[in-house]
């Protein structure tokens, strides 16, 4: 009887814990599901920490390698990351082996097409979301100061208005699927020579009206993480600078998500998690070696918050979440790839060569350039992506012309080349090894085919030159050849593109979203990595992992002494076109430039004032012979200031589509930010009255119309 007794007892108990369980995870479901705003995900985050243990809090603000760590014991699911901006990056332990091989971000910018930004990126988070990844890292916005600078392609340019406007479609286009955009690399990550080592010394002023208005953008389109660089600012690593994080993104961008360090970037356990970063990247060693000191401080608590409060009100914690019904529509994903580079490529020069039409061509096309045969045109690193169906410029050509009549020649003699009907060259930098285009090292100024592209300018002149570069080069070939386009890093599609642009099915109408200079000395950044004694910074042993720290800058590696180096951004807010009209200096190509199959025609300014708006509208007529698109920018020149200015910057464009002989009235619109100054004296935006030139142009070099106007 007694033990009766006891085994009913051992069955209530046991009952009432399995309630209890059952109660306990029915309520921890309920944390987990997204709320509808955002004060009740904050305090769903607020509830589960309280749920955590320290360790567990601990863990998931460290990472889990590509994303978060998972808390089985409540049920907490891990949230999944991936690299990269032109598409979902595979990487040998990812579960899927299909995705597209999107146009370089770069490429996309030179569209100025916002609509077209949408689209790519909605297209990529479709893959995301069928795949069930949650954080896209990127899109990436480090303004292109340095033309050498390896990740150019994967940024949007030297421009931060067009940057900003870019990257704000781009992020909407992303989230609308439900994947969350990264916005990357907060900030002043404008090189990636010994990137872990730079300190990036900027003014106040050239952070607000160069390097932040891009983030600013992507925050204000409601982007759900950011990720910080790699360089010091101003003489703190990004990751642990405070100022930067807490009072510039937080407080002053309004941004409330996730901020992640970038991979083995943090270098002090104890300053990083006073910063305002939440997760440490991939698997939070440095405070793991702090650790002792800080796990289960209120900073840890903070951290693992934002971290729960971000992915649940994004529903990231949904079972749901992966939804594969869009996964097969890789041919409309294809057709985006396509059209982006179709509005992408720049035609910088044309003698009258192009288009060519297949039909008309007699003799030898010879085909060459260490690109000709490149089947993935992707830059290297963590953007790059592989994609499929990936077809070589060869191979597009032959399609195009006949395999008979086109002729492949690795290296090509005097003869191959003097004899041919026309020659093709695909030029540009390797993804891997010596001299390559890619994250973690910069790249040279001088083209690997340079020799080649010389010796066939000189001996035929039916050459054509074809560019898969991130930025400018040396063109001392440029006066000789009949062609030259740049074509960027087009992903699958960029070969079938580029030879209809070349063919005359299309028309180019890309614009450069940077300026080709004639010479890297002519460039702000010239001498950016020649590290002079004077330019090195001692950094305490205390604060360095010295297992991550690879340092070419080290006096004696057994006692760590340690060094950075200065990177002195001393132009200020002189970036880019802006440096090069300040100084007079001829450029090979300017911002904005880029040539089409017709001519368009500017008239008929006029400029009204309509609230805290300026309305500026004109017409434009395609008075060639055939359809076109043209991107007519509005730059803003500010006539007498309390401080100087550019010459003039862009504040408006637009991309408008004409038939032959059509005209159409361009209105574009100028809030009161086109005309504000950050002001260092007041840490403010300052509008002052006066007179401002307003200028409309095909090009920053290329002013069509322009009218004064008083605020």
């Amino acid at each position: 009887m007694k033990r009766i007794k006891i085994f009913s007892y051992l069955i209530l108990i046991s009952g009432l814990l399995m309630g209890s369980n059952q109660k306990s995870s029915e309520k921890i479901k309920a944390l987990l599901h997204k709320p509808s705003t955002v004060e009740k995900a904050q305090q769903q985050a607020v509830a589960l920490v309280k749920l955590m243990t320290p360790a567990e809090r601990f863990k998931l603000v460290g990472g889990n390698d590509m994303g978060t760590y998972p808390i089985e014991r409540l049920g907490i699911p891990a949230v999944k990351f991936t690299d990269a901006s032109a598409g979902v990056r595979i990487n040998k332990n990812d579960y899927y082996n299909k995705t597209t091989a999107f146009p370089c971000p770069q490429l996309l910018a030179s569209t100025w097409n916002t609509t077209m930004a949408y689209k790519f990126a909605e297209a990529i988070g479709e893959e995301c979301r069928s795949y069930g990844i949650h954080f896209l890292l990127g899109p990436g916005m480090n303004i292109m100061r340095n033309s050498l600078c390896g990740r150019n392609f994967e940024y949007v340019g030297e421009d931060p208005y067009l940057a900003g406007e870019m990257v704000a479609s781009y992020v909407r286009g992303l989230q609308s699927t439900g994947t969350s955009a990264t916005l990357k690399h907060l900030i002043g990550n404008e090189s990636d020579f010994n990137r872990r080592l730079s300190n990036s010394v900027i003014s106040e002023r050239a952070i607000h009206e160069i390097y932040l208005p891009p983030f600013k953008r992507g925050v204000d389109a409601g982007a759900m993480a950011v990720m910080t660089s790699y360089n010091l600012l101003n003489g703190e690593w990004t990751a642990e600078n405070k100022k930067l994080v807490t009072d510039i993104l937080k407080k002053e961008l309004g941004f409330k998500w996730l901020v992640m360090a970038d991979w083995n970037s943090v270098w002090n356990g104890q300053k990083f998690i006073q910063s305002g970063v939440d997760i440490e990247m991939p698997t939070g060693k440095a405070m793991q070696r702090d650790s002792s000191k800080i796990i289960g401080s209120k900073h840890i608590d903070r951290m693992a918050e934002s971290i729960l409060k971000t992915c649940i009100y994004a529903g990231y914690y949904d079972e749901n979440y992966t939804d594969s019904s869009k996964i097969d529509k890789w041919d409309k994903r294809a057709e985006i790839a396509y059209q982006t580079n179709l509005e992408g490529i720049v035609l910088l020069k044309n003698k009258g060569i192009l288009p060519i039409d297949p039909q008309s061509v007699k003799g030898t096309i010879l085909v060459a350039g260490n690109n000709a045969t490149r089947l993935e045109l992707a830059g290297g690193g963590s953007a790059h992506v592989i994609g499929y169906n990936n077809t070589t410029y060869l191979d597009a050509l032959k399609k195009a012309f006949g395999e008979k009549n086109v002729k492949y020649i690795e290296s090509p003699s005097n003869t191959d080349l003097e004899s041919a009907n026309k020659i093709f060259l695909f030029c540009g930098f390797p993804s891997k090894g010596k001299n390559s285009e890619a994250e973690g090292l910069d790249r040279l100024f001088i083209l690997p085919d340079n020799e080649l592209i010389s010796r066939a300018v000189s001996l035929n002149s039916n050459t054509i030159v074809c560019l898969q570069t991130g930025g400018s080069v040396e063109m001392i070939w440029e006066g000789k050849s009949a062609a030259i386009l740049q074509a960027f890093y087009g992903g699958q599609t960029g070969a079938t593109a580029l030879t209809d642009i070349l063919t005359g099915k299309v028309n180019p109408s890309g614009k450069l979203p940077y300026t080709f200079e004639k010479k890297f000395t002519d460039s702000p950044a010239n001498g950016y990595n020649q590290i002079t004694s004077d330019k090195l910074n001692r950094v305490p042993v205390d604060e360095i992992l010295q297992d991550n720290l690879a340092n070419i800058f080290t006096t004696d590696k057994n006692t760590a002494k340690f060094y950075t180096y200065n990177v002195d951004y001393t132009e200020s807010i002189f970036v880019g076109y802006r440096w090069y009209d300040k100084k007079g200096i001829d450029v090979s190509f300017p911002f904005g430039y880029g040539l089409s199959y017709t001519t368009f025609a500017y008239e008929n300014l006029n400029i009204e004032k309509n609230g805290d708006e300026v309305v500026v509208s004109f017409d434009l007529k395609n008075v060639g012979k055939v359809a076109g698109d043209e991107i007519a920018q509005v730059y803003v020149t500010d006539n007498e200031c309390s401080v100087e200015r550019p010459l003039k910057e862009l504040k408006g464009f637009k991309r408008v589509s004409l038939k032959s002989g059509e005209t159409q009235k361009v209105v574009i619109k100028l809030k009161s930010d086109a005309f504000k100054f950050w002001n260092e004296t007041s840490k403010n935006w300052k509008l002052e009255s006066g007179t401002f030139n307003i200028k409309i142009g095909n090009s920053s070099r290329d002013i069509r119309l322009n009218k004064d106007m008083t605020l």
